[in-house]
């Protein structure tokens, strides 16, 4: 099929499978003749993207025409759907248009259906957080594939420290085959060697939304004795409790519409609206916004030199206290 439409939040996976295109479409020796990227578009630079499309391939192998975030996946103007219905049945056999976006395409707009008629879309989605079972398979594969061997606590400790970050999780292992040397990783030698702070970050907020304190601060403990800035810890916080806050805040506004609540908590994946709204089940709006202002109480502690991890205890103790 001639057009591929790449879309979803896994930019690690969508990468890889750019880079597999290019070597099943080009050939090595035409790529600077037969690729082209228009990553800025315009209506003269959409015009000569398909202007490449419908051109024969220089040398051998085939073309490959690539519109990041392309506003061909949004409300396009009669004229660019006039040339895309004339040019989409003319694409040589050779050649193929790769349109990729974190965004899922909207298939109400005559552009994507159009070009889906001549190509197929692939979702490149992350793994939910909390799916540690998906998770430990990702861990598995990604290690198979590099020549990393894992004891079982060394791939609980690689999901507990990379989550659901692909592109981190592919980085730790590389540095891990470059230090075990075939030798099995164990948990004591992945947690010496991975950097663990975005997932904690989550783990903690999660650890307060259940109100339970030991464990928010054995997490805050491990988040400190990994360097990980205590402002970039209260980020993560209050980006979390603010999601959820907007999503209860709609929902208890009487919106039923999945998109809007997505929108208006700036969710590039609608779908983890179903497990917030089980996040949330038994959290009251009031107790939210205050947990807010315990942030951002935090926020102004740090930023006025008050000492870290003394301010960082003290608030997500009475956090944990607030929420419940």
């Amino acid at each position: 099929m001639p057009i591929k439409l790449y879309w979803g939040e896994n930019e690690f996976l969508i990468n890889r499978a750019i880079q597999q295109l290019l070597q099943t479409v080009l050939d090595k020796q035409w790529v600077s003749f037969n690729y082209t990227e228009y990553s800025l578009e315009s209506k003269e630079t959409i015009y000569q993207a398909f202007s490449d499309l419908i051109t024969a391939p220089v040398g051998s192998g085939g073309r490959l025409v690539h519109l990041p975030n392309s506003y061909l996946l949004g409300v396009c103007s009669e004229e660019i759907l006039l040339q895309l219905e004339r040019i989409l049945p003319n694409i040589p056999e050779t050649n193929v248009l790769l349109i990729t976006s974190t965004n899922k395409p909207d298939g109400r707009n005559k552009s994507v259906k159009l070009l889906l008629e001549y190509g197929e879309a692939r979702e490149f989605a992350l793994i939910p957080q909390w799916q540690t079972e998906a998770l430990t398979h990702q861990v598995r594969a990604l290690a198979l594939e590099i020549g990393v061997t894992l004891t079982s606590d060394g791939c609980k400790q690689l999901v507990e420290s990379t989550g659901n970050n692909t592109r981190l999780l592919w980085n730790e292992l590389e540095k891990l085959s470059i230090y075990a040397s075939g030798v099995p990783v164990n948990a004591e030698i992945a947690a010496s060697l991975v950097n663990n702070g975005a997932s904690n970050n989550l783990l903690l907020a999660n650890a307060i939304r259940l109100g339970n304190v030991s464990e928010a601060l054995e997490i805050l403990e491990n988040l400190i004795r990994s360097n990980e800035p205590a402002l970039r810890i209260v980020c993560t916080l209050v980006t979390m409790f603010r999601t959820w806050l907007v999503v209860k805040l709609m929902i208890a506004s009487g919106c039923k519409n999945d998109g809007e609540i997505a929108k208006a908590a700036e969710l590039k994946n609608p779908k983890r609206l179903y497990f917030l709204r089980q996040e949330i089940t038994s959290l009251s709006l009031s107790r939210l916004k205050n947990a807010l202002k315990v942030l951002l109480e935090l926020e102004l502690m740090l930023k006025s030199g008050n000492d870290e991890k003394l301010a960082l205890q003290t608030q997500i103790i009475q956090l944990c206290n607030t929420i419940i």
